[in-house]
Parts: structure tokens; sequence; C-alpha cells
């Protein structure tokens, strides 16, 4: 299992060392929560004057939000928001230095210094969408169509789907959910930082390799077969957000960021870069948008190398263009930003 140089061994800016004192070398102090466009309170009512859309998701996301700290002494932060996590300002180790495979994406193992943000607990789920496009303000995922196999696994339509990770959109729908919420898809490296905390971990619980007991992945490690059965840990589907709680959470309590469903986020997938810096966006265009975190029909040998499930993996996600469709195994959650 590959292991990965603490942050306090690494140079932040070529000027100082990190070392435990995450608020140190020139970081700025977080600043207040935003208290708008909050996720919702769970009434499945899209025409509150607070603009919320609701969770109708069976509250998979309740409770505890985690200590902040990603295992790095960070200053904690609290949310305002419901439903979300803050993520403390402050560097963190993106990327690596070899998963085994797709090397031309990598992003070499590197400092990088992110501000305060606030995330999703939980991936947004069929119900928080639905209730968006009942407002008019999103437009509806594709549906099973079986002239066309990029909707295999589509659900939308589906009976008893609310409760679960919403799929099959595109990159654009998704974003167009997250503004109607006041937030904005993740950046790379929000998503990264929110996954791994600040400890360089290759998945949200550790160094440990993915089991069933973590992510909902494939349950067992086949190759050149279909095996439906054995996706999801045997569902075949993916699992209600958090499913794989607490144990499978990352440091600062965020769920399912390793499989269940890979996860687009704003950035668009280009060769790996050195220096990134403050609050990388990526590339100004590209042919896909970057995915994450890897999915429900994952499995132990895929990820023999690393592969699909660690946490600095980086897919592709959606072309440019509208209808340019994420797959059944690929949804999203969203960001606020300070």
């Amino acid at each position: 299992m590959m292991r990965h140089t603490s942050i306090g061994a690494m140079a932040v800016g070529g000027a100082c060392l990190a070392a435990l004192a995450l608020t140190s070398c020139g970081a700025n102090p977080p600043k207040g929560s935003q208290e708008n466009n909050v996720q919702g309170d769970g009434d499945g009512d899209p025409g509150d004057a607070d603009g919320d859309l609701g969770d109708g998701d069976g509250d998979p996301g309740d409770g505890d939000f985690g200590d902040g700290d990603g295992d790095g002494h960070e200053p904690p932060c609290e949310s305002m928001h419901e439903g979300m996590i803050c993520i403390p300002a402050g560097p963190f180790i993106m990327g690596s230095n070899g998963l085994g495979f797709l090397e031309e994406r990598e992003i070499p193992e590197q400092i990088v210094y992110l501000s305060q943000f606030h995330i999703d607990r939980h991936e947004v789920t069929f119900g928080e969408y639905r209730l968006c496009v009942e407002a008019g303000k999103c437009s509806p995922p594709a549906v099973e169509d079986p002239n066309n196999d990029l909707t295999f696994g589509c659900r939308w339509g589906n009976e008893g789907i609310d409760a679960y990770p919403v799929a099959c959109v595109d990159w654009l729908q998704a974003l167009e959910y997250c503004n109607a919420r006041g937030a904005e898809l993740p950046t790379e490296a929000q998503w990264e930082k929110a996954g791994r905390g600040t400890d360089g971990r290759d998945y949200a619980w550790g160094n440990e390799a993915p089991t069933c007991f973590y992510a909902s992945m494939a349950s067992e490690p086949v190759w050149g077969e279909e095996p439906f059965e054995l996706w999801g840990c045997g569902t075949g589907m993916p699992e209600r957000p958090g499913s794989h709680s607490p144990q499978g959470d990352s440091p600062y309590g965020v769920q399912d960021m390793v499989g269940n469903v890979s996860e687009v986020v704003a950035d668009w997938l280009g060769p790996g870069q050195s220096n990134l810096g403050t609050d990388p966006t990526g590339p100004d265009s590209g042919p896909f948008k970057v995915q994450k975190g890897g999915s429900y029909v994952a499995t132990q040998l895929y990820d023999s190398n690393g592969g699909y499930l660690h946490l600095a993996w980086r897919g592709q996600g959606g072309g440019p263009l509208p209808g340019a469709q994420l797959g059944p195994d690929t949804g999203f959650r969203c960001v606020i930003s300070e």
C-alpha cells in the first residue's frame, strides 16, 4: 500500500513547514459562514421563503457533522448550512505520485492551499433533485431507453428511489441543481480535501484497502464479466447515502466519498500539473469534466494499485455539451465557497 509524506515534512510556498499549525505560513483566518441558500429542513417544500428544496431522502445525512479537523489539527469550523459540513481553510496533500495506471492524468503529490468552504455531507439524492424539478429549477434526468445503451441502469421514474443518489444527469444539470441552492459544484481540490483531510490518506477512512465494510463497491474482484449481482456490495445498485457511516466517513464526517456513485466536479480534465497553489480550478476548457471517488461497480481488482477508489483518482465525467450525460453510477454533491 502506498504511503504519503506528511504535510509536516513538505514545504509550503518554499518558505516554511506546515507541521501541525495549518493556519500558519500566511493562511487567512476563516471567514464567517454564509447563512442563506441552505440545503433544506427536510420538509420537501420547494416554496419556502428560504429557497428550501428539502432533503427528500429519508434523512440519511442527519446527525454528527464530524470534528472538522481533518486529522491535521486544523481549527474546526461549523457550517451554518443545513446538511453541509464546514471544511477549514488551510493546506492539504493533493494528488499521487503513482496510482499505477492513467499516469498522464495524475496530479503529482503536492501541497495545495484552500480557503474555507462547505460541502454536502451526502451525495444529492433523487428525492432532493425531484423537488428541484418540481419547482421548475431543474430538468429531469435521463430515463432508461432500450435503444440507447448510455441509459442502461437509469432509474428516473422508478418507484422507491428518492433516498438513493441521483444519477444519469449531465454536468450542466448537476450545476443547475447546485445553483438553485445558491451553491456550486466542488472543484477537484475541494472534493479531494473533503475526502482525504490533511494527512494524505489513500481513502476516506485511512490507508486500509477498500471493503464493503467501508464503501459501496463490487463485493468481489471480477474482471471480464458483467457481475451485476456483485455490484453495490451485493445489492446490484448504489446504496442509500450513509449506509457505510461512520466507519467509511472522511476525517470531516463527509459520507460516501469512496464508492456508491462517482461524483462529477467543476474542473475540466487535463494532464496532471504541479504547483497548483491556492484554490486551483483546473483548465479553462477540456473534453471532459473530472469525476472522483469510484463507484458501486469498482472492485478490489480495479483498485490493486490505487485505482478508481483512491481519492486521488481522476476519471472523465461528461463532455462539454448539454446532454453529455453521466452514467447510472455517477452523481454529484454541492459546495458553498467563502
